[in-house]
């Protein structure tokens, strides 16, 4: 990388650095992971998102380590429906092998040599027992013996170390009668990032589910992979778990190419990310606009129009625009719309139309249908936005929008511009 997209690069990430500050982000390491040539560049990774304000909560696996250890004495490895059965005369090893790879973890974190990404670092790593957890039982006839599941997680305690320190969680879940249960380190991350309200789970994994146009995934098209086979074994259980979290309020699940260097960084502080993302920020009931909507746009504008927040449009125009519209549909009723319309020439897009059915304003709808519409409007290769308003400046400031001149906009627009309503100019760089 030349200095000049160094710099690019760094002035890029200053958002994302913003935004994340002080969210909580849950990061699952398995076992092959810290086998990896990459893993001492994800702990300089992981320590450098430490530093910039990210409160992070790590939870490891070991299920390789625990393999070859038990491999070791001479004991059979037992798994039915992918979980390993915790046999009483294996825990000891299986505490050995979560043990060890707890300390390889613990070490790299505490590392500081001079000329390394961890110079300086002086990370504070915390234990303890976080976890209570409850067995698994008996399974299609299976009794899975010392194998469990998270019960509760002590949040409160977890919340008090995060400003200063990083939590580290291992697979094991402890019983109000004083048992130790081994847990699945992808479902206990789940549960920790649930239960504590963080903003992101992220995985590692070295398969992931690609597409062309977008890497962003909702629970039904996860589902849906699941159900097919397109995700298989590792994938499809991460899946699963990502489906549980975004349903219960996780809002962004990540599944990073493990193989990468410096996957993390790359998905959390560039656009195009690493891996794939789980949301259904954008996808219940966001979708694109069709001739068939055009009625229910025109109910939810007209109140809009008439108090002279909205430039009045007619069905005609709507229908020649309507390729550029979305819309978000709840119930068989259109309670959101914004249209997007580019004009190519000028590589800019006018944001228009934003409108949202008055019971459902607070629920975070503009903010998803301006998001989908910057969306579209990347893709679509433009490289500004601008809107004309009344109103709504201040809403549109707050989200990164700035004052602009008549001149800023396309000639056409220009031209058409009414002066008697004297709209506010606003635009938007897009990154």
């Amino acid at each position: 990388m030349s200095q000049t997209e160094h710099i690019h690069w760094f002035r890029s990430a200053a958002p994302y650095i913003n935004t994340f500050r002080g969210k909580t982000f849950v990061l699952a390491i398995g076992g092959d992971l810290l086998r990896s040539d990459g893993f001492d560049h994800l702990i300089h990774d992981i320590a450098l998102c430490h530093h910039l304000g990210i409160r992070l909560v790590l939870v490891h696996g070991c299920r390789e380590q625990i393999d070859d250890r038990l491999q070791a004495a001479g004991i059979e490895s037992r798994f039915h429906r992918n979980m390993r059965i915790s046999e009483k005369s294996a825990m000891p090893v299986i505490l050995q092998a979560i043990h060890e790879a707890r300390s390889c973890i613990e070490s790299r974190l505490s590392m500081g040599l001079p000329n390394t990404p961890m110079s300086g670092a002086d990370i504070s790593v915390i234990g303890g027992n976080f976890v209570i957890g409850m067995p698994l039982g008996v399974i299609d006839g299976v009794d899975m013996q010392y194998s469990g599941k998270p019960r509760s997680i002590d949040c409160d305690r977890l919340r008090e170390l995060l400003p200063r320190h990083i939590p580290l969680l291992s697979p094991l879940g402890y019983s109000r009668s004083g048992e130790l249960f081994n847990l699945p380190a992808e479902e206990l991350a789940a549960q920790v990032a649930i239960q504590l309200g963080a903003e992101k789970l992220i995985y590692f994994h070295r398969e992931y589910i690609h597409r062309d146009d977008s890497d962003q995934f909702s629970t039904a098209e996860c589902l849906q992979a699941i159900a097919s086979g397109e995700a298989e074994g590792g994938l499809a259980s991460l899946l699963g778990q990502a489906v549980d979290a975004v349903q219960q309020g996780v809002e962004r699940v990540h599944i990073i190419d493990s193989s990468l260097d410096g996957g993390l960084l790359q998905e959390l502080f560039t656009r195009e990310g690493a891996g794939m993302m789980v949301t259904n920020r954008f996808y219940e009931g966001l979708r694109r606009a069709s001739i068939d909507d055009i009625g229910g746009i025109l109910e939810l504008i007209q109140p809009l129009e008439r108090s002279g927040a909205l430039i009045p449009r007619s069905r005609e125009q709507l229908e020649l625009e309507i390729e550029h519209f979305l819309v978000i549909e709840k119930d068989g009723m259109i309670v959101g719309c914004i249209a997007c319309i580019p004009d190519m020439e000028s590589r800019m897009g006018e944001i228009a139309c934003l409108a949202v059915h008055p019971d459902y304003r607070k629920g975070g709808f503009g903010e998803q249908l301006l998001a989908a519409a910057e969306e579209q409007a990347r893709k679509a290769g433009l490289r500004h936005l601008y809107i004309l308003t009344t109103r709504t400046s201040h809403w549109f400031l707050e989200r990164g929008f700035e004052p602009a001149s008549l001149d800023f906009l396309p000639e056409g627009r220009q031209r058409s511009y009414n002066e008697e309503r004297k709209s506010i100019i606003m635009t938007k760089t897009l990154d």
